[in-house]
């Protein structure tokens, strides 16, 4: 494999290096993003999978379908292979192919029907977030006031959801509903897909030591973005930032429980539209765009602030990929 990653850090050489969290959405693009291009930057810079969204927000099964089709063919045309299970990852990685798998950051494209969990789950969605920011059908947001939690529909949904084998991701949604699932003792251990340590940057978006330490008692996993604002950092400041986020994590979950989910936004050229259209209902914390993102050619400053933290080179592989393979895809075994 020859990335900068691997000419900074021989040792990384065959590991499998893993954003759990990229959003690819027509809401969030300026007109000129080019998905292969983009997707170009991250293998260059040495990460060898990234998960994709395909819905977010407000959106409906239609709208699902319409963005698994979009990202179906974008994925095709730049070569990228379509994963569902750690080995299919792994045998991608063998082949030098970059790979990517498929999540919704909201369950509102099951709103009309239930059944819609195993129809996608079939179509490659292997985990969803439950609310993303605000209450919706079946779970209150972060940025949603009265944290009620798990409303019955989002019980039954939970339960399809873990029957099908589909992950239920805890990032985006408010506290009360995080404890709510943790408590529901589900066969597929719930995951934090890009959530950052509240006790060092309080934001709403972040996450509480209790809701970390929940997660990895019943053998869940969190992965750590890269956003300035939920950071409370920018630019050359942010590799620092997200390792001592890691080492936070770590120290309550082990270092074999996290592992990364930039969260990274393409916005360069961006009018932030959707930032100006969603203040009102989540103003807390947003700055005033432009924001400032992890940036995939950070990716080896990361590693070396890693290096810097204390980790040494067997949990630094876990950290970059090897955990998420093992505790959030099926057929986790074979990392």
């Amino acid at each position: 494999m020859s990335n900068a990653l691997v000419k900074r850090f021989p040792w990384l050489d065959g590991a499998p290096v893993i954003d759990g969290l990229l959003p690819w959405s027509r809401p969030y693009l300026p007109a000129d993003a080019n998905f292969a291009d983009q997707m170009q930057r991250f293998q260059t810079a040495g990460i060898t999978h990234v998960s994709l969204t395909v819905a977010s927000g407000r959106e409906s099964e239609t709208d699902a379908l319409s963005n698994l089709g979009e990202l179906s063919r974008l994925t095709r045309d730049a070569g990228i292979v379509l994963t569902r299970t750690a080995e299919e990852i792994a045998a991608a990685q063998k082949e030098g192919r970059f790979s990517a798998s498929l999540h919704f950051q909201s369950a509102t494209p099951f709103s009309r029907d239930l059944q819609l969990v195993d129809a996608f789950f079939q179509a490659g969605i292997g985990r969803a977030i439950l609310a993303y920011n605000e209450a919706n059908v079946f779970a209150d947001g972060c940025h949603e006031p009265r944290n009620a939690g798990l409303s019955a529909f989002g019980r039954e949904l939970v339960a399809l959801m873990d029957r099908a084998g589909m992950r239920v991701d805890l990032t985006h949604c408010g506290a009360r509903t995080t404890f709510d699932v943790l408590e529901m003792g589900l066969s597929h251990p719930p995951i934090f897909s890009h959530s950052n340590a509240r006790a060092l940057y309080d934001h709403e978006r972040n996450i509480t030591d209790e809701q970390i330490r929940a997660v990895a008692e019943v053998g869940g996993y969190v992965g750590v973005n890269g956003v300035g604002f939920f950071l409370g950092a920018d630019g050359p400041e942010l590799p620092r930032e997200v390792a001592r986020h890691i080492a936070h994590i770590s120290g309550i979950t082990g270092a074999d429980r996290v592992g990364l989910g930039f969260d990274f936004m393409y916005l360069e050229g961006s009018d932030y539209a959707f930032y100006h259209k969603n203040k009102a209902r989540w103003p807390r914390g947003y700055p005033t765009p432009p924001w400032s993102f992890l940036q995939p050619e950070q990716l080896g400053d990361l590693v070396a602030e890693l290096e810097t933290a204390g980790f040494g080179q067997d949990e630094i592989r876990g950290i970059l990929g090897g955990n998420y393979l093992r505790l959030t895809m099926p057929g986790g075994g074979v990392a």
